[in-house]
Order: structure tokens, then C-alpha cells, then sequence
């Protein structure tokens, strides 16, 4: 080859060589140290920084490291579980190999990211790659390059992707000639994949032509998101992109002021579409300087004559390349409506607003007359399609719904919905757009199976028709638990998996579009509406003899009674449901019946045997439907809910961590379903003494939540009060009662006084202020009041109500109404044995409050066996879950004492200072372990110099802070007195 001149060297910088030019001239560079040396020169001299030769090939800026690459891996190394097969290429941020994995028989693109160059220490490097390549991995859309999977090789990260048989774009723009209608109809493509991207939270960073492949299929798919960063809270901003390709950039990535967000994006599809439009760039410059200064002067060139692009294009595009990101289009999707927005092609539009079950009906039947009328263009049919049920008019209708409520947090959440339901929309599009075109476009699928992908997509799109219809109507409730509703919609891509397609039963359209409506009714909080719906068009199913259609009625039924409160109701219909599902087969109905039976049963009911045996029968409905990783992870979450409640808590923990596992995979790490386990984890963690675990969940739980739904949403005041329990175990009471109060105010603001969300909130706090000094007096009502909110909400006789129970109880007995308190400790006690069993953990500390309340009346005898069961349970467990096990120890050996059984006495006070590690024994409890324990050995004949000894310890670790040591000191002054002549 022969040596390069400087202009070949800027265009290297400037960006824009196809992948074979880059790498020849990355060989070349080896060979020839003059051409390093020009390349060197030519970019410092031409920008405000010195750039190595070799970094420039692909990307310039600090991301980028050498294009010089170390030693190939040989064939057949594995990476992972990957199998290396051959080296493919190389780019800015890694090398990409083909590669064999094992388990799933297939090929696969195997990208190995650089750590060098990200200016942080190498842990932190790949950790922050790790971490990025996650993030990229939620995306799965069919304009995006699927990552199958993410690790470490070295130190380097990895990720496992789809292997596509492509060209770039450049590519394909140069192997024959394209017309204005096939180059926009390629970027509108891509702009759906960089669409779904952006509502996963990511930024891409470099797009340009090299980084937008086209399938064989014709498919455009985005890849190459080496430069994405996670969007943060706030403004949607990223941390400053570390490189990129000049002449794509938009002039806030020339700028290097770090304001870089979707806009970015934007600007650059529109450089690479202007070029592929008029053959040219937008801005004129031949260095990186010039070229900048073009850039933020927003000069872009004039359209060159002759041109066959109109003018409604151009205008669309130059809005896209203006200097002020607030002046671009309002978002991809916007861009994308105005790339599609041809004057002449355009047609009505459907305007209707209806309601109820018109609109439902009307948004199926209007897709059935899409999908039937052959002449239309797939992409328009799928476009008009959604306008119907989520144009322009909808969103300011939800838009208005939201902000009428003036809750606090409504502006917050109409933000976060739409943008989730503009992602899921945009999905749906594309998923249907593809499977029209596989069949009437590419002749790859059959019109047997287009029908079923079909009919499954109708159903989809109904489901958010009667979820906007239902936002449109929203009161604050609606509003508090809309993004929860979006985050339930099934996912468009569903429907392109024909062995699913073929298990599922298809209802009649009646009763879908009753259940779609039922649906979005229960994920709205609307239990009794949906029910109205879900109850008649069940009865109607089984009437008719459509078993399929009864079970999924009955299910609907079950699940909006469960979560109105009617436990027995649901109970019912599920097991009618079940039946059913069961008799003909239908078995997705079956795994997610079966799994809410683990929930009702187990606790709801408390009926742990059962719960257990329905489990095994959802494993079964599992295995029959081939998986499901939603529902596997949902029954995985109901388990651990059951054993929790049973007390066991590391078991529940293990469930929780398998459940959390499938949904950061499945819907991603930053979804609500994820921070609800987070929390699940959290308490589990809190049960079993890992404090510092529960700390750190909590925290991310909390994040993911304020990010999501804003500061002022009542899921942020639940994510509160989890953490204020916490920071209560951990003896931190003034960081407990900010907290809690911090909990309380939120979810007064956002739910009312009267809402049972405020119980956890308002037990914590009063059980937190009785060590800050506060009265008790001062502390009974905030306890009454979570009982009546507990109570209001049909949970009178559940554990829960027992444990707030004695709760009261424990606060009367300080405020000196003991009789008083033992019958509430003795009811609270004998409840909680009734629901949860003679050995559970929680019992440990109504056993010794009330041991305690018959010990201030002195009745020794009655206070004994409750503290000799405390102790029994409290020895069966690993966890000492408040600390109580020192405290145990020293009431039963006192008790012993002063009932005169000193030889009783010894033991359980010799085990008490003998200690264990699971425990923490306070110097006060020392003090009192050990003169209670010299009394025992003195008065039973045992070794007397030893009780000595023992009393003479005890009166150097008095705590003269505590409320009760001077009585203490001067009982154990007095008997040294007695036996030390």
C-alpha cells in the first residue's frame, strides 16, 4: 500500500470510512512509523488536543484505544461459555469475534470491550463497562442488535450478541442507487431502534452509517453502542460520552460540556440522514476545528440543486440539526412522525374518542380491517393503527386526567407513562410491521401463522386501549399506580413466537375485549369496576360451554377480588378457573392460576402445607408451557412472600434473589417490578440480621422508585418506611424517626390520612421513640391509628393486627395499665400462634412482653413458662432478630432466682455471659447477668468465690445512664455488704 497523504488522514478523523478501509489503513500504520508520525502531526495541528495516530481510526476522544490490536484469540477460546471461532473486526471500543455457544447451538457475535482509555483505574473501568453493557442488554427491539448476554473475560467485559449477516448502511447506500422513500424509510427504521433505546434509559453516542447495518431480511438494526451512557434522574442527561465521530456530532458532544441526552442522538441520525439524502454532509469543514465552529453556528448547507428530496423531508430533517437541543424535535418518536408526515400519501385519520367498550371493540375491529386490506403498506397499517388508540388527542386527554388530580406527584408520572407507553407503542408498531412484512413482503411465513400473530397483536393493541381509556379517566389513586398498569401491558414481542401462539387458547373477541378492560381496570387500582366487567363476561363463557374462555374469565375474577380484599371470593373463582384451565389443557392459565393460589393460600390464608402443594402444581403448568421467565419469576416472589410470613427468612431471601434475577433479564433492571423484590429482599435481609445487605437494597429500591415515579409518588413513602425499619434494627432511632416521618408525610399527601399504606410508617415511628424518651401516652395513638387503618382494610385478623396489637399492649404496660395490656398480649399471642404456629420467630417478643406484664404484677409463676418458650424458640433459630436472645436469658435465670429455684437459675445465666456470636450483650445486661448469677450459685451451694467475683465484675459495668442502675447499684452494694465478710 502505498504511503497515505494528509487529506486521507482527515477523513480517517473526520469519520466516515467504511470498517475494510479502517482496518487496511490500521495494518498500514504497523508497517509504516513515517505514516504514524504524519498522522500524528496532521491531528494535532488540527485540533486543540494531541491525538494518538492510531486512536483516530474509528473514534476520536479519550474512549478510544489503540486500533493496534494485541494477538488475535485463537480459535477455540472460550470466553464465557463461548466458543471462539474467527476475529471479524476491530473498532474504537473492542474487537469482535465470531463465536459458538455450546448450550443454545447457535453462532454468535462475541464483542470484547477495551478498559484502557476510560481515564479510571482498571476495576472501576470494567465495572463501569459492566454496568453500561447491562443497561444495553434491556434493550430488545427488532432495530437493535440483541445482546444476548454480558460478562468478564480478563479485564475485559464481553457481550454476547446476535450474528447478522449485513452490510452498513454506507454500504448500502453505495451498492446501487437508492430513491428519497427507500433512504428515509432505512432511518426511520433505525430511529425506532435508537427509540426503544432511549426509553430504556440509553444514549447511543456514535451514531453514523458504520453503526446501522442492513440485514439480508432488509432489516436495519442499530449496534455498536460502545459510547451509550445510562441516563440519569432529572433531565434524562448522561455523563459527558467519551468520544464519538466528529462530523456526526452534535455541537453539545463538540462542546464537551457533558450535556449530552436523546436530543444527541437525534442531531446525529439527522447528519447521517442529510448526507444519504443529498450525497453531501450538512456542515462544511475539513478539520475537526472547522468543522466545529460550522457546527455551532448552525450553517448547514444549502440543499444542492436538482435535488429530488422534498421539501417536507428537508424541513423535517434541518429541525433535527438545530444548534439548541430544545429546538429539535421533541423526542425520536416526533422525528419519526415527521419523516413518515407525506402530504401526499397522507390519509384520515381515525378522531373518534370513544368510550367503554366501543373503543375497545372498535380498536380490534379496526386492526382486523388494517390486516385485511392487502394494498395498504404494512408500516402505514401498523402506524394508523396505534394513532387509533394513542394519536395525539389521547395523550392530552391522559395528560389532562393526570394534572387535574394536583397531586403532588402527577406531573411526574404522566412524564414517566408516557414515555413508557410511547416506548411499548413504538415496539408494537415495529413488531407488527414486521410480521405483515415477513408474510406479504418477503414471502418467509405463512398467512396461517401471520392470522394468529395477528389476532395475538389486536389483542395487544386493545389492551392499550382500555389502559388509556381507563388514564383518561384517572383520579389520584389511577395516577399513584399508572406506571405500574404500563409496566403490566404483555410485552408486542409475544406475539412472534409461533409454539406460543400455538399453546394459547384464543377467547372470543367479546370476552377479550371484556378482559382487556378488566385488566387495566385491576392494574389502575379500580377492583370493583373491573369486576363489574370481568364477572358477566365470565358467567357468559361458562354458559356457553367455552371452558377456555371460563378459566380466563374466572382468573380475571380471582385476581381483582384478591387485591379488593375478598380473600374467600377469589378463592372461589380460582379454583373454578383452575378447573377449568386444567380440563382443557390451557396451561398459561393454569401456571398463573396456580401461582396466585400460593399467594392466597399461603398469605392470605396462612395454610402453609397447601401453599406448598399449589406450588409444585404451578412448577408443572410451567413445565408443560415450555417457561415463562415473567411467570417463573412471579412464583418465585409468591414462594418467598409464604415463607417469609412462616419466619423462614433466609429462604425467602434465596427465592426473592432467583425472582429478582429473571426480571432484571426479562423487564430490566430500573422496572417497579424489580424494586418491589428489592424491598421483599430487603426485609428478608433485615429478618436475618444483615442489616448492611438490607441498607444497600433499600437504597437501589428507593432510587429506582424516586427516579421513576418522582419524590412525592406514595411507592417512594413504602421504599421510606422499608428503610426507616431498618435503621430501627440497627439501634439508629433519629435516622429511623426521619425517615418514617418523612414516609408518613409523603404518603399523606399522595393517598390521604385514611389510606392503610400509612400503617408500617406510623409503627415504626412510635416503636422508635420510645428509646428517643418520648412518653407513652404520647406514642398510643400513632399505634391505635395504624390498627383502625389495618383493621378498615379487612386485616383484623391477620398477623399483622397481632403484632400492632402488641405493640399496644407493650406501650399501656410502660404507661402503667398493665392489667390492661395482659389481656391484649395474651389475645395478640394466642392470634399469632393461631395464624403462624407455636415456633415462630415473631413470637419471641410477645412471649417475653408478656412474661414481662406478669412479672410487674407479680405473678412469678404465670410469667415462667413464657419465658422458658421464648427461650426455646429463640435457640431453634440462626437470626437473633432484635437482639432479644441476652434479654431472654437474663428475665428466665431472675424469674428462676426469685422464684427460689437458684440450681434452675445457673444455666441459662452461665450461657448468658458464657455469649455467642450471633448476639450482643450490652454492659448493663452484663452487669445484671452476672449479680443475678453469683446470687444463684450462693444460694444453690455452688462455687462461692466465684459469686464473688461475679458481683464484683457486675459493679464495674454498671451504666450509669440507664434509667434503672441506681436501684441496681444499690441492691448489689447491699448483698456484697451481706457476703463478702
Amino acid at each position: 500500500m502505498r504511503c497515505l497523504d494528509e487529506a486521507t488522514f482527515m477523513e480517517v478523523m473526520l469519520g466516515g470510512l467504511p470498517p475494510a478501509r479502517v482496518a487496511e489503513l490500521d495494518a498500514h500504520l504497523d508497517t509504516c512509523p513515517s505514516c504514524r508520525r504524519l498522522m500524528a502531526q496532521a491531528l494535532q495541528a488540527r485540533t486543540s488536543e494531541p491525538v494518538d495516530a492510531a486512536d483516530s481510526l474509528a473514534s476520536t476522544g479519550p474512549s478510544s484505544s489503540s486500533a493496534v490490536e494485541a494477538a488475535p484469540l485463537a480459535r477455540g477460546t472460550a470466553v464465557g461459555r463461548y466458543l471462539v471461532l474467527e476475529r471479524l473486526g476491530a473498532g474504537g471500543m473492542g474487537v469482535v469475534y465470531a463465536a459458538y455457544d455450546p448450550e443454545l447451538d447457535r453462532r454468535v457475535a462475541l464483542k470484547l470491550l477495551r478498559t484502557r482509555g476510560l481515564g479510571l483505574e482498571l476495576e472501576a473501568g470494567r465495572a463501569l463497562l459492566l454496568r453500561e453493557a447491562q443497561a444495553m442488554a434491556r434493550v430488545s427491539h427488532p432495530h437493535v442488535v440483541p445482546i444476548y448476554d454480558v460478562g468478564t473475560f480478563g479485564e475485559q467485559v464481553f457481550l454476547a450478541m446476535e450474528l447478522v449477516e449485513a452490510q452498513t448502511l454506507r454500504q448500502w447506500l453505495l451498492v446501487a442507487p437508492r430513491s428519497w422513500r427507500e433512504v428515509r424509510d432505512a432511518f426511520v427504521q433505525a430511529g425506532r431502534g435508537l427509540a426503544a433505546a432511549h426509553a430504556a434509559g440509553l444514549v447511543h453516542g456514535d451514531v453514523k452509517p458504520e453503526n446501522l447495518l442492513v440485514g439480508r431480511d432488509g432489516r436495519v438494526r442499530v449496534t455498536d453502542f460502545g459510547l451509550a451512557r445510562t441516563a440519569t434522574s432529572g433531565g434524562g442527561e448522561v455523563p459527558r460520552l467519551v468520544g464519538g465521530t466528529p462530523a456526526y456530532m452534535a455541537p453539545e458532544q463538540l462542546a464537551g460540556d457533558g450535556q449530552v441526552d436523546a436530543r444527541s442522538d437525534q442531531f446525529s441520525l439527522c447528519v447521517a440522514l442529510y448526507e444519504a439524502l443529498h450525497g453531501e454532509r450538512p456542515f462544511q469543514g475539513a478539520t475537526v476545528d472547522a468543522l466545529s465552529l460550522e457546527v455551532r453556528a448552525g450553517r448547514v448547507r444549502p440543499a444542492p440543486r436538482g435535488s429530488s428530496v422534498p421539501a417536507w423531508l428537508h424541513r423535517a430533517v434541518l429541525r433535527g440539526l438545530e444548534v439548541e437541543p430544545s429546538r429539535r424535535h421533541a423526542s425520536l418518536e416526533a422525528l419519526l412522525a415527521a419523516l413518515l408526515a407525506d402530504p401526499g400519501a397522507r390519509r384520515r385519520r381515525w378522531l373518534a374518542w370513544a368510550g367503554g367498550m366501543a373503543l375497545v371493540l372498535g380498536a380490534v375491529v379496526a386492526t382486523h380491517a388494517l390486516h385485511a386490506h392487502q394494498a395498504r403498506a404494512c408500516a402505514g397499517a401498523a402506524e394508523r393503527a396505534m394513532a387509533s388508540v394513542w394519536g395525539t388527542p389521547h395523550q392530552r386527554a391522559v395528560e389532562a386526567a393526570f394534572l387535574g388530580t394536583e397531586r403532588p406527584f402527577a406531573t411526574a408520572a404522566w412524564a414517566q407513562v408516557r414515555r413508557s407507553l410511547n416506548a411499548y407503542t413504538s415496539a408494537w408498531v415495529t413488531t407488527r410491521t414486521a410480521a405483515c412484512e415477513a408474510t406479504r413482503v418477503r414471502g418467509e411465513q405463512s398467512e396461517e401463522v401471520l392470522g394468529k400473530r395477528m389476532r395475538c397483536l389486536d389483542g395487544r393493541l386493545a389492551e392499550v386501549a382500555a389502559l388509556t381509556q381507563v388514564l383518561a379517566q384517572a383520579d389520584a389513586d389511577v395516577v399513584g399506580r399508572a406506571l405500574r398498569a404500563v409496566e403490566s401491558l404483555p410485552a408486542p414481542s409475544g406475539c412472534s413466537d409461533s409454539a406460543t401462539l400455538a399453546r394459547g387458547a384464543e377467547p372470543s373477541e367479546a370476552l377479550r375485549a371484556a378482559l382487556v378492560r378488566a385488566r387495566a381496570l385491576e392494574a389502575a387500582g379500580r377492583y370493583a369496576e373491573g369486576l363489574s366487567v370481568a364477572l358477566p363476561a365470565a358467567e357468559s363463557a361458562r354458559k356457553e360451554g367455552d371452558r377456555a374462555g371460563s378459566a380466563e374469565g374466572l382468573l380475571a375474577v380471582a385476581e381483582l377480588r384478591e387485591q379488593a380484599g375478598d380473600y374467600r371470593g377469589a378463592e372461589e373463582a380460582l379454583f373454578e378457573s383452575l378447573w377449568a384451565a386444567e380440563a382443557v389443557g390451557h396451561d398459561r392459565v393454569a401456571a398463573r392460576g396456580w401461582t396466585l393460589a400460593v399467594r392466597l393460600t399461603g398469605e392470605r390464608f396462612e395454610q402453609f402445607a397447601l401453599a406448598r402443594r399449589w406450588r409444585e402444581r404451578a412448577d408443572a403448568a410451567l413445565l408443560r408451557l415450555g417457561g415463562d421467565d415473567g411467570l417463573r419469576a412471579r412464583l418465585h416472589v409468591n414462594v418467598g412472600r409464604v415463607l417469609y410470613v412462616q419466619g423462614h427468612y433466609a429462604e425467602a431471601e434465596a427465592q426473592h434473589r432467583q425472582a429478582l434475577e429473571l426480571l432484571e433479564r426479562t423487564v430490566g433492571p430500573e422496572s417497579l417490578a424489580v424494586s418491589e423484590v428489592l424491598l421483599k429482599r430487603c426485609a428478608a435481609w433485615t429478618s436475618l440480621g444483615r442489616t448492611e445487605e438490607a441498607l444497600e437494597l433499600g437504597h437501589r429500591a428507593l432510587a429506582l422508585r424516586e427516579h421513576a415515579l418522582g419524590p412525592e409518588h406514595p411507592e417512594v413513602g413504602m421504599a421510606l418506611a422499608e428503610l426507616a425499619e431498618v435503621r430501627w434494627y440497627r439501634s439508629e432511632f433519629a435516622e429511623a424517626e426521619r425517615l418514617s416521618l418523612r414516609s408518613i408525610e409523603v404518603l399523606e399527601r399522595a393517598l390521604g390520612p385514611e389510606h392503610p399504606g400509612l400503617v408500617s410508617a406510623l409503627n415504626t415511628l412510635a416503636t422508635t421513640r420510645i428509646p428517643l424518651g418520648w412518653k407513652p401516652v404520647e406514642l398510643l395513638p400513632m399505634l391505635e391509628r395504624a390498627l383502625r387503618l389495618m383493621e378498615a382494610s379487612g386485616g383484623a385478623d391477620s398477623s399483622d393486627s397481632a403484632v400492632l396489637t402488641h405493640n399496644i399492649a407493650a406501650t399501656m404496660a410502660r404507661a402503667g395499665r398493665v392489667q390492661e395490656a395482659g389481656r391484649l398480649l395474651a389475645e395478640a399471642t394466642a392470634r399469632l400462634e393461631r395464624k403462624l404456629g407455636r415456633e415462630h420467630p415473631t413470637l419471641v417478643v410477645m412471649l417475653i412482653s408478656l412474661a414481662d406484664v406478669h412479672r410487674m404484677q407479680g405473678k412469678l409463676a404465670e410469667a415462667l413458662p413464657h419465658y422458658e418458650r421464648a427461650a426455646a424458640i429463640q435457640d431453634s433459630l440462626v437470626e437473633d432478630r432484635q437482639n432479644l436472645w441476652g434479654q431472654t436469658l437474663l428475665n428466665l435465670g431472675r424469674v428462676y432466682v426469685d422464684l427460689g429455684r437458684p440450681g434452675d437459675a445457673v444455666a441459662p445465666l452461665s450461657r448468658l455471659l458464657a455469649g455467642r456470636e450471633r448476639t450482643h450483650v450490652s454492659p448493663m445486661v452484663g452487669a445484671v447477668g452476672r449479680f443475678f448469677l453469683a446470687r444463684a450459685l450462693w444460694d444453690s451451694g455452688g462455687d462461692r468465690q466465684r459469686a464473688l467475683q461475679l458481683a464484683t465484675e457486675a459493679r464495674t459495668l454498671v451504666d450509669d445512664q440507664d434509667p434503672s442502675a441506681p436501684r441496681f447499684r444499690k441492691d448489689l452494694e447491699a448483698w456484697l455488704a451481706r457476703h463478702e465478710r
